[in-house]
């Protein structure tokens, strides 16, 4: 019988040139024609259109068209068990794989060049329940140590996530949750970009590390336009603040933007938020900068509740001025015109240093009359007799002075001495009192005037006397004459 069936096979491929199988009718060289079936999951019956087996072994490969929908299908499985499932390979030896493609330019090339063909590739989720399609990438035979994951994940719809990984940890890759955060060291991003680990600096070059950070770079050294930008934007004067926040969690905060709201200023906040800003720490307006205040009228307006607003501080051995004040201009000195610094209350001046010409200032204080009421006299010499002076030195380097120990002079003119005797601070340092030496050329004009007053007296005494005395020495001399 096989003989027959031999010779039948072999004149009608040699009459017709096709074969059939299930078919009288043969369209190819070789077709096969058998009924319609799925991949069978368990079993052995025949299954499928074709087998490829081996002489010994138990491995096949079916090849079969589908009876429930319209696709074809191959499978590797064994013969005594269709539940038992084995590999596929194509090109095990090497060469290109294409799928809808006839030119693979690649190891698998999907879809064509022209693209009538879309390269599309779908991967569905795996048997974990929680893990959508992935895919893993090896590591490179020299250098790397680590393999890569790309997959989908999530346990609810609030975490579900694109995630990029190595190794067995999220905290080595990117997560991309299904709102649009992106996470770099973190698998759920509480904002758009969110980079997060607890690796620290060291060291390094800020430009090299494994911080949270972000770090732009332009090594083209040969134009000035080469910049390196970073830009926060928001759109029209109805819009929101672009700003940058800084914080330690639970601690404290600072921020730094443009307040929309207030007519475009840059502002510097001391929380992280970038709220308060009607009292910010700093505020740029045009050429304008605030300190303490959200509306500077001056190159330089501070505005502060604190006993000190202003501590200059030097630490050099040789100071060459800790605050220069340079009118640098050749115009109106004459007119006394350069007030280097004045002094004001709510806005009224009571005092200035100026310069009444280009070679010498000023030391001005409030003296006008229509300020003042209540006059009366005083006696000036008599003052000045009460006060102690002293030849006396300074215990911080033994240099020699002469002057007043100020709560003695407080005792006799109380308004040139500021502060109270042995006053301390909290932590027992010296509260030292100081004298203002200027006011007391009032009660020194004073007793001049009254010293000057006496010695115009004598000299009026003097010169009664000094006639008295020529009388007496004229008369004398008639008497001596007349004898």
């Amino acid at each position: 019988m096989k003989k027959y069936l031999f010779l039948f096979l072999f004149l009608s491929t040699t009459i017709v040139a096709q074969t059939g199988i299930g078919t009288t009718t043969p369209v190819n060289k070789l077709e096969v024609v058998t009924t319609k079936a799925d991949p069978a999951t368990s079993g052995t019956s025949a299954n499928g259109n074709l087998r490829l087996g081996p002489s010994s072994g138990s491995h096949v490969l079916d090849f079969g068209l589908s009876s429930s929908s319209n696709y074809s299908w191959l499978q590797a499985r064994d013969r005594g068990n269709y539940a038992t499932l084995y590999d596929l390979a194509f090109n095990p030896n090497g060469g290109k794989v294409g799928i809808g493609t006839s030119v693979p330019t690649s190891t698998l090339t999907v879809g064509n060049s022209g693209g009538t063909i879309p390269g599309e590739i779908l991967l569905n989720p795996t048997t974990n329940l929680y893990e959508g399609g992935q895919l893993i990438i090896k590591k490179s035979l020299q250098g790397s140590t680590v393999d890569w994951t790309i997959d989908q994940y999530g346990s609810t719809s609030a975490n579900a996530r694109f995630r990029i990984f190595n190794g067995a940890s999220e905290s080595n890759g990117i997560a991309i949750l299904e709102n649009g955060k992106i996470g770099m060291g973190l698998p759920d991003p509480l904002t758009l970009l969110h980079l997060q680990n607890s690796n620290s600096m060291g060291t390094g070059d800020p430009g090299n590390n494994v911080l949270p950070s972000i770090y732009l770079y332009n090594t083209n050294s040969a134009s000035t336009t080469a910049h390196s930008i970073l830009t926060l934007r928001t759109n029209g004067t109805g819009g929101g603040n672009p700003y940058l926040s800084f914080d330690i969690n639970g601690i404290r905060g600072y921020s730094m933007g443009i307040d929309n709201a207030d007519g475009d200023k840059f502002k510097i906040s001391n929380n992280w938020s970038f709220g308060s800003l009607n009292s910010p720490i700093i505020t740029f307006e045009d050429t304008k900068v605030g300190i303490g205040t959200a509306s500077p009228t001056r190159r330089l307006h501070l505005q502060s509740s604190d006993n000190t607003s202003v501590y200059i501080e030097s630490t050099t051995s040789d100071n060459n001025g800790m605050m220069v004040l340079n009118a640098n201009t050749n115009q109106n000195w004459g007119n006394g015109y350069h007030e280097f610094i004045m002094f004001q209350r709510q806005g009224t001046t009571i005092g200035q240093i100026t310069a009444p010409n280009e070679s010498s200032v000023n030391y001005a204080t409030t003296s006008d009359y229509r300020l003042k009421k209540d006059l009366k006299p005083f006696k000036g010499l008599e003052l000045i007799n009460r006060l102690k002076t002293y030849d006396f030195a300074w215990k911080i380097n033994d240099s020699r002075m002469y002057g007043f120990m100020a709560h003695e002079l407080q005792d006799v003119l109380p308004y040139l001495v500021t502060g109270q005797k042995d006053a301390v601070d909290a932590t027992g340092k010296v509260i030292p009192q100081t004298v203002d030496y200027s006011k007391l050329t009032p009660v020194l004009v004073k007793a001049i005037q009254e010293q000057d007053e006496t010695i115009n007296n004598l000299k009026k005494d003097k010169q009664q006397l000094e006639q008295t005395l020529k009388d007496i020495q004229e008369r004398l001399l008639k008497l001596e004459n007349k004898k």
